[in-house]
């Protein structure tokens, strides 16, 4: 798995979420008016135990909002910004950070190669 692979399934979080507690192995996404079928990889099953375990262990309760109601509510990043105190660029990079310990976690656990590490581009 790559990074930016879980920052693309991350987008469908809902989707995923309810597709893991029905054991479904697909959801449908749609963009722009067309709908497409998105595999769940075997990663996913494990998602909303890490994204509760980083809320969990997180201290600060700005960040906890920022990602909850982005991902769980889903609400737009300009509503929350705009509704929370903290900067755009400090919402963004709780975001960044977020995304960051999520892939570090799967990283722990295995489920991500020493080549896809490398493969990644320090630039992006």
């Amino acid at each position: 798995m790559f990074r930016a692979e879980l920052k693309n399934y991350m987008k469908h979080y809902h989707k995923i979420l309810n597709a893991v507690r029905e054991n479904r192995s697909e959801i449908t996404v749609g963009r722009y008016g067309q709908k497409k079928k998105l595999l769940l990889p075997e990663w996913t099953k494990k998602l909303e135990g890490y994204v509760e375990e980083i809320l969990a262990s997180e201290p600060n309760p700005i960040f906890q909002k920022v990602i909850r109601e982005n991902l769980i509510e889903g609400k737009t990043d300009w509503k929350i910004f705009s509704e929370l105190p903290i900067s755009e660029s400090g919402y963004y990079r709780y975001k960044r950070i977020f995304m960051e310990r999520l892939y570090e976690l799967y990283i722990s656990e295995g489920m991500v190669t020493r080549e896809e590490i490398l493969k990644e581009s320090i630039s992006e």
